[in-house]
């Protein structure tokens, strides 16, 4: 398993943490002999942590009163913390009967969710580790502990269709997630599995455009991995004193810190303005693995790829997706910066949009062979491109005193946008036949995208009357309409660009309505 072997021990005096860990422990012991059952098999319930103890009221999910036991002291003073023996000892606490019920009664319910899971939304959003995971499942006398049963409840969520109006996507089960996972928190329970179910949470709400919370919960993501110390693993306080040794638990762990930052950046697409919540990554910070390898449980040989990696590098689907997360995060803080002189403003822009058109030009291939895993990072360079071109394009704009760097980038973002737009137009006719295919597996990142190329397709409608423009827009207004049906963001889109149309645009309804008949 790869694991350092050490048997060393620290010999202290025994103190209250210490007693306290202990007496803890022979509870949980106890909890455990009293409910083991010795003809337990693979068709039997699944049993929660302590199931001795009286079950959660299945309306209320509320903390008994055994609270939190969560340290004060590692945000007080982290120093000390990280310095002494204290030990943050888990609460013991039952799964709630109701969501034990909403999982299912048997192994056999639990892995029909998890298979659904990773043959869908784990080809676009590859943060749980498949391998861990089945190890967990196959255990014969597996015992549901909270973060676990939170994780599977999160999968259960995210891999739901709603169906009818748009309020069906807060659903009761997206009531009982949200609840359920406060219930946890206020345990004062964090930890990777806890931070992948709020990124599920998350990417759930943004899927559905369930706002504001889709941007609140993205910024608490960033918070909880700020609290476990994903964002420097050399130097923030560490919750978890012990270092993962296994590869695939690293993996694991990196791939779950990008994850944050891609829905941090994502969600901040639309509102420029609002800062970030978590920082660029480090120029030495790795890239996920081969997206195969980790599947299966394979430490990769390949050299680790770096945020600083040449993008015509070879990377596997997800580590491409967080390449463009990171242009991204370059893209929104120079449009935040209203500081930055205008000569390097420019220069900058003009220097990201060839990073960025160099990476979207690397990955159409990919996308060709597997539009559900690499469509996620073409969809972000185009949306990326867009955006850059949009404010670039006019004088106005543009900030600047019509420097040589001004009028160079002018003229890149004037061809940029109807280049992209153009691009994200045949990206959407290999997305129609996906998502025609396999709905469930399509990316609900790629909205964007398609939003924005419809949007300049509008505006060069109005601009131009072209009848083959309007062809394509309405091609592309049919995709958000395919996209609905699995992410209720595509009907928000389509929604916006009625209202913009009829706000910025009064004569182009008129126009695209006159095309399209």
């Amino acid at each position: 398993m790869a694991r350092s072997c050490d048997y060393s021990e620290i010999s202290h005096q025994p103190n209250a943490d210490d007693f306290g860990a202990l007496k803890q422990k022979i509870t949980d012991l106890e909890a455990r002999i009293e409910g083991r059952r010795s003809d337990l098999g693979w068709h039997d319930p699944i049993r929660s942590v302590s199931t001795s103890k009286s079950p959660t009221s299945t309306t209320d999910l509320t903390l008994s009163q055994d609270g939190s036991t969560f340290p004060p002291m590692f945000f007080l003073d982290a120093e000390v913390f990280q310095e002494s023996s204290t030990k943050i000892i888990k609460p013991v606490i039952p799964v709630p009967t109701e969501v034990a019920n909403t999982l299912g009664t048997s192994i056999l319910d639990i892995q029909d969710v998890v298979d659904r899971y990773f043959a869908n939304i784990h080809t676009w959003l590859p943060v749980v580790s498949k391998k861990r995971m089945e190890l967990n499942l196959s255990n014969p006398s597996l015992e549901l502990s909270l973060e676990l049963s939170l994780l599977l409840l999160a999968m259960k969520l995210i891999i739901q269709i709603p169906s009818g109006d748009s309020q069906s996507v807060r659903s009761p089960l997206y009531a009982l997630t949200k609840r359920y996972f406060a219930m946890v928190e206020s345990a004062g329970i964090i930890s990777n599995q806890t931070l992948q179910a709020n990124i599920l949470i998350s990417a759930y709400e943004i899927g559905h455009a369930i706002y504001p919370a889709a941007y609140l919960t993205t910024g608490h993501s960033a918070r909880l991995g700020h609290a476990l110390g994903l964002n420097d693993r050399q130097n923030a306080p560490q919750i978890h004193k012990k270092k993962a040794a296994a590869w695939a638990e690293v993996e694991e762990v990196r791939r779950t810190w990008w994850a944050v930052m891609l829905l941090d950046r994502y969600v901040n697409l639309g509102s420029q303005g609002h800062p970030l919540a978590t920082d660029d990554p480090a120029r030495k910070d790795m890239l996920p693995a081969d997206d195969a390898m980790w599947d299966a449980g394979e430490m990769t040989t390949s050299e680790p790829l770096y945020v600083s990696s040449p993008t015509n590098v070879r990377a596997g689907a997800f580590a491409r997706t967080c390449q463009a997360t990171h242009l991204l995060g370059r893209l929104i803080r120079l449009l935040n910066d209203n500081l930055l002189e205008a000569p390097a403003r420019f220069t900058e822009a003009i220097q990201l949009h060839r990073t960025i058109q160099a990476l979207a030009n690397l990955v159409p291939a990919d996308v060709q062979r597997s539009p559900e895993q690499f469509g996620t990072s073409i969809a972000l360079c185009y949306s990326s491109l867009i955006h850059l071109s949009d404010p670039f394009a006019c004088t106005e704009s543009n900030r600047g005193d019509h420097t040589v760097e001004e009028t160079e980038m002018q003229g890149i973002a004037i061809a940029g946008m109807r280049n992209a737009a153009d691009d994200v137009f045949s990206f959407s006719q290999l997305l129609r036949r996906s998502m025609t295919q396999n709905p469930s597996s399509i990316s609900p990142l790629v909205g964007d995208c398609l939003y924005m190329a419809a949007a300049t397709y509008a505006w060069i409608v109005h601009e131009t009357g072209s009848r083959e423009v309007a062809e394509s827009y309405h091609s592309l207004k049919n995709v958000l309409e395919i996209m609905s049906c699995r992410w209720a963001v595509g009907a928000q889109y389509l929604v916006i660009l009625k209202k913009a149309q009829e706000t910025l645009y009064p004569q182009t309804p008129l126009l695209l309505r006159s095309f399209e008949n």
